[in-house]
């Protein structure tokens, strides 16, 4: 697939409206016709998630492997920047364990379906619209621009199924987490250690969420707990942080 050496901002946005309808269409009506999922050895595959990955990792082609992240961190030490979010995935996996875990084949398939949609999320958003963004904006100014649009994509899914409130609490997550992976994603030149925190983390929470050990906490509680969370990656974004960090490749 040719590379794209032209307006890469109108090209990351148009790749967007793609994915997005992937996940706010495939999803519902996959399960309207009752084949949502592809079932193997007993896991659930979700189609809609992994429907998602593949259209992102075609369309990736059309940009440089640097330009989207697709390469090995900057250097090693840079993954020690994640110790915060691992601190809290750590905390929601040992709550999980001390509540009860589910059984193998649940938990196994909520392992594929969370690492799916890590790698959608983090292709879009901190990959091809980062790269997007990034040919026209600072780092600071993508960041915040895209971390928007990631709160955003939450909230048509959950009005879909009438639960706008939980569709609310996600948005405002999202753009939250979001600035933490896109400070990672600077930080670390490298969208690999983005997929892997956001896998864990999602999976953590996810573990603690059909434990019940979550259901005691309302959404801005949880909320409150992570602020934390951006405001370190604003940490990491700092202008004197980011002096002498390489350039990113162009095409």
């Amino acid at each position: 697939m040719k590379r794209i050496t032209g307006n890469r901002l109108g090209l990351s946005l148009l790749i967007l409206l793609g994915w997005a309808l992937i996940g706010w269409l495939a999803g519902p009506l996959l399960a309207l016709v009752g084949e949502p999922s592809i079932d193997l050895g007993g896991i659930s595959i979700p189609k809609a998630l992994l429907f998602a990955v593949i259209f992102l990792i075609s369309m990736s082609a059309l940009f440089d492997s640097r330009e989207v992240g697709l390469a090995a961190p900057s250097s090693g030490r840079s993954l020690l920047l994640a110790w915060l979010p691992g601190l809290y995935a750590v905390w929601f996996l040992l709550l999980a364990v001390w509540s009860g875990l589910p059984s193998i084949a649940l938990a196994s398939s909520l392992l594929v379906s969370t690492a799916l949609g890590a790698a959608s999320q983090e292709l879009m958003f901190r990959g091809i619209l980062f790269a997007g963004l990034r040919s026209r904006y600072s780092d600071l100014k993508t960041t915040w621009i895209s971390s928007i649009l990631a709160g955003i994509a939450w909230l048509p899914v959950w009005i879909w199924y009438g639960a706008w409130e939980q569709g609310v609490g996600d948005m405002m997550l999202g753009f939250l987490l979001s600035i933490l992976f896109s400070a990672i994603r600077v930080r670390t030149g490298s969208l690999y250690p983005c997929i892997l925190l956001h896998a864990v983390w999602s999976y953590c929470l996810t573990l603690l969420r059909v434990s019940g050990e979550g259901v005691f906490w309302s959404q801005l509680l949880f909320i409150a707990l992570v602020i934390p969370l951006p405001i370190y990656g604003l940490f990491l974004l700092r202008k004197k942080a980011l002096v002498g960090m390489p350039a990113v490749a162009a095409g």
